[in-house]
């Protein structure tokens, strides 16, 4: 992450916005894309849409998803993400972002999802040919999401979300499947050893989890997506921080996720147990770090 993608990270998380209280963000957005020339438009509900560059033949494009809303009612007084050190998943102490307003009370960063939506950001800056989609209300149930536009996601190969806690990722959301690491051919398989790579290279650890729901769950009937560990903890209470270093890497991990899958379309197959799923990730993963 650059100082201008850092500083781009600062501006993100200082912005409020609250559920159906998402004017701020997505007047950001909007000036966002003009400012870098990028096609962007929002819908009746408030969802914003992005589209860079012209795909060819049978290309399709990568889609990054974030929803603009947080828990954290709109106080008006700012928040400043202040820097400190606090556990990452291991308890070990890292550099961290935590939100405080003017007086120093703390008022709840809304990382979940602001990191993700500055990290979409920065893929537009980075990506040749990208697709955004910004959604509303996705903390009262992913209401924007389940409005998305049909004709934007046509040309769509697979979901990119970045919005999922600490070094967990979201291989089920409401029971349904988001990716499969045992197709051969699909974006699980892709993405599980992606984040075995990263475990080995970084010397971290990731988790696949069952989480409830997200904007994604709404779109994958459609094509494959997964949901990127961002590194927020604590969301949904005032003392919600972001682990630097992982916000980073979730950078990264999305980067080389997009140079490996490319401009093709992914519909992973199902499979009958993601528990058994979750399990063989771990013990790979053990296998890695040396815990096994």
């Amino acid at each position: 992450m650059t100082q201008k993608e850092y500083k781009l990270l600062l501006e993100v998380l200082s912005i409020e916005t609250y559920s159906k209280e998402e004017d701020q963000l997505i007047d950001f957005l909007l000036a966002f894309f003009a400012k870098h020339d990028i096609r962007a438009w929002k819908d009746e509900m408030g969802n914003v849409y992005a589209q860079k560059g012209e795909i060819t033949g049978i290309e399709k494009y990568p889609l990054v998803v974030a929803h603009t809303d947080t828990v954290h009612r709109i106080h008006g007084n700012q928040i400043i993400p202040k820097k400190l050190l606090l556990p990452n998943f291991a308890g070990e102490l890292k550099p961290s972002l935590q939100g405080y307003d003017q007086d120093g009370n703390p008022v709840g960063l809304g990382a979940d999802c602001k990191v993700g939506v500055a990290i979409c950001l920065m893929h537009f800056l980075r990506q040749p040919k990208l697709k955004g989609f910004f959604p509303v209300q996705e903390e009262i149930g992913a209401r924007g999401a389940e409005k998305y536009d049909a004709d934007f996601m046509q040309n769509v190969a697979y979901a990119i979300e970045f919005d999922s806690p600490a070094n967990t990722s979201s291989i089920t959301l409401g029971n349904q499947l988001m990716n499969n690491p045992e197709d051969p051919n699909g974006l699980g398989k892709v993405w599980s050893d992606l984040l075995l790579e990263f475990s080995d290279r970084y010397d971290t650890e990731y988790t696949l989890e069952q989480h409830s729901y997200t904007d994604i769950v709404k779109l994958r009937p459609m094509f494959s997506c997964c949901n990127v560990p961002v590194g927020y903890y604590l969301y949904h209470t005032k003392s919600e921080y972001l682990v630097e270093e992982e916000a980073m890497r979730a950078l990264e991990l999305g980067e080389e996720l997009i140079r490996r899958l490319g401009y093709h379309y992914y519909n992973d197959e199902p499979h009958p147990s993601p528990r058994r799923l979750i399990t063989q990730f771990a013990l790979n993963t053990m296998e890695i770090t040396g815990t096994l």
